[in-house]
């Protein structure tokens, strides 16, 4: 995509209707010595208007006692015909991409016209351009144009980080500190911000290490150094440096934070939660860092210790609405169902994350089997990240209750405002055709999708699934074969695709190798190992069968993993264990057709 280029300043004087009289352009080191032309040979750069123009003279004049200022009131070079030729030059040439030729006109237009919009235009069509040495060269007259700005020095001092010239890049740091106007921290960051584009890690780390030489009693410059070091992975040197910030200020929240993301990234997460715990009841009061504690404990899934992180927060801080909203999550997560729909309650009575609210206490009513009230609540959700889910929900809950017409009307009533979202309501529409066992309406539903979405993995999958049901086993296969095609290392389709020849055709050899794919994708998948267990049980290598089958169940207690171990165990002999097998998981799930086919199969 080329640059767009358009200089306001520029349009403005046009308008002005500032017509000097042009002159030859002078022709400096910096500038194309002739104007650029295109391939066809058409010039780039406007040329210069004729000399007389006696007909705009009064403007002319009228212009030349109002040239372009400076802060300071030191004029600059009028709109001679000259000065506007650099510029439209500039222009054209950065239009069509050439900025090459566009970045050597900006410069000579800005020395020529010495106007801070000009010169800033320079600069950062330069520093687009990759053009170091002219963008610092623009830069430094940026400076001496606006030495108030601190833009201008932030700009300037990292061109110097990038050419090496460190010591003057600090002075334009300690300029930017010195002058930012939000105190200490806020300067350092900006710093380190600016440090850490660089692509010359260790040049940057350098200065950054110089600035602080010049600073060593301020943790301000301790903290930032420890930043810039952690963005850029040297973690030692930041945990270093955020250790030394933290002696000079030993209970900084912000600081014990920052080491404890730098420890994070070392993979020392124990660590982290020690100091970080230390740090809390250093500071019991602390509510950001009681905070962050309780994250990093469910981070680790210690959801019982974080639930009471989180309360302690609320005792010190009842309108912690971030606390509050935790709470309910977490007490949802827990199935403390009471408890979660408490915290969200008091979340709608405070007007705070009102959708969100309603949306966790649609699922806990469900998880209280309270569908009524459930959809009451997920009709609440209007708008926002769970619009479409909430619908989902409501129409998953209508089909459960016989009314799947009702249901397929809702989701079609929805308006997606994604590609995404469109295709979560596809899917769910179809899942709930095919669990009612309308497989045809469910297949319709998936192909039309697949319309508006082709090659759509999911679509795909799911309508595999449902030939499979209607006993269209070619067409099963081919969906999955192209959703292999198209991406080769998605291991669900491998295992799918790999399970359904070795089940149900004589490619058994050929699944197992699909199967065997998908398991180096995902070890110790429990659905993987099950099917590469069924292909060596359908090989005739029972042995081999036993072991992948006893892993899957060891990891999974599914119903149909329980039907392919046990029928493994009953074929070899052990007829007890695999009645255990089956009775155990028939009291969880007494009506799974796969685990009663195979139990009448043997025991009838």
């Amino acid at each position: 995509m080329k640059s767009r280029f358009f200089l306001p300043v520029l349009i403005a004087l046009i308008v002005q209707g500032c017509t000097t009289p042009a002159t030859s352009p002078s022709v400096g080191n910096d500038t194309p010595a002739t104007v650029p032309v295109t391939k066809s040979g058409h010039p780039l750069a406007v040329k210069p208007a004729p000399s007389k123009q006696p007909e705009t003279e009064p403007k002319q004049k009228k212009f030349a006692k109002a040239p372009l200022g400076t802060p300071h009131g030191k004029k600059t070079e009028a709109l001679t015909g000259e000065l506007l030729y650099y510029l439209l030059s500039a222009e054209i040439a950065g239009q069509r991409g050439r900025l090459d030729v566009a970045v050597p006109f900006y410069l000579k237009a800005a020395e020529l016209s010495r106007d801070p919009q000009i010169v800033e235009r320079a600069t950062r069509v330069a520093v687009y351009a990759r053009d170091e040495k002219r963008a610092l060269k623009a830069a430094r007259l940026w400076v001496e144009l606006q030495p108030e700005k601190s833009e201008a020095h932030q700009v300037c001092a990292a061109l110097l980080v990038r050419t090496g010239e460190i010591d003057e890049a600090l002075v334009h740091m300690e300029w930017v500190l010195d002058h930012n106007r939000q105190g200490g921290r806020n300067g350092y960051m900006l710093i380190t911000s600016l440090l850490s584009k660089e692509k010359d890690k260790q040049s940057a780390l350098k200065a950054m290490e110089k600035l602080v030489a010049r600073r060593p009693d301020e943790p301000d410059a301790r903290y930032a150094y420890a930043n810039l070091a952690m963005l850029m992975g040297r973690y030692e040197l930041a945990e270093r440096e955020i250790e030394k910030a933290l002696e000079q200020r030993p209970r900084w929240t912000e600081a014990h934070i920052l080491r404890a993301n730098i420890l994070t990234r070392k993979g020392e997460k124990e660590r982290v939660l020690t100091l970080i715990k230390e740090a809390v009841e250093d500071a019991p009061k602390d509510t950001m860092l009681r905070m962050y504690y309780a994250r990093k404990l469910v981070d680790v899934k210690k959801f019982e210790q974080a639930r009471q992180q989180f309360a302690n927060v609320l005792e010190y801080k009842p309108d912690a609405y971030d606390a509050m909203f935790a709470l309910g999550l977490l007490n949802l997560q827990l199935q403390q169902i009471d408890d979660a729909k408490e915290y969200f309650q008091r979340l709608i009575a405070a007007g705070v994350r009102v959708e969100e609210s309603h949306y966790y206490l649609g699922h806990a009513e469900e998880l209280s089997n309270r569908p009524r009230m459930a959809i009451q609540h997920y009709a609440e959700v209007r708008k926002g990240k769970n619009y479409v889910d909430a619908q989902i929900r409501i129409a998953v809950i209508l089909a459960k209750q016989g009314e799947i017409d009702a249901a397929r009307e809702r989701l079609q009533n929805v308006s997606a405002p994604t590609l995404d979202m469109e295709l979560r309501l596809y899917l769910a529409e179809g899942e709930i055709l095919s669990t009612a066992g309308r497989l045809q309406e469910a297949e319709a539903v998936y192909s039309m999708a697949l319309q508006q979405m082709p090659d759509n993995s999911q679509l795909l999958y799911a309508r595999a699934m449902v030939y499979e049901k209607m006993d269209r086993l070619q067409e099963s296969i081919a969906d999955l074969e192209r959703i292999v095609k198209n991406e080769p290392n998605n291991a669900e389709a491998l295992n799918a695709l790999g399970y359904t020849l070795v089940d149900q055709t004589h490619r058994i050899r050929e699944g197992k190798r699909y199967i065997e794919k998908a398991l180096k994708l995902k070890p110790g998948d429990a659905a993987i190992l099950d099917s590469l267990g069924w292909a060596y049980y359908r090989l005739g290598e029972e042995e081999k069968a036993l072991h992948y089958l006893k892993q899957a169940f060891e990891k999974m207690k599914d119903p149909e993993i329980a039907a392919h171990l046990g029928e493994v165990l009953w074929v070899r002999g052990d007829q007890e264990r695999a009645r255990q097998v089956w009775e155990d998981a028939l009291k969880d799930t007494p009506s799974d057709k796969v685990l009663l086919n195979v139990i009448e199969r043997f025991t009838e």
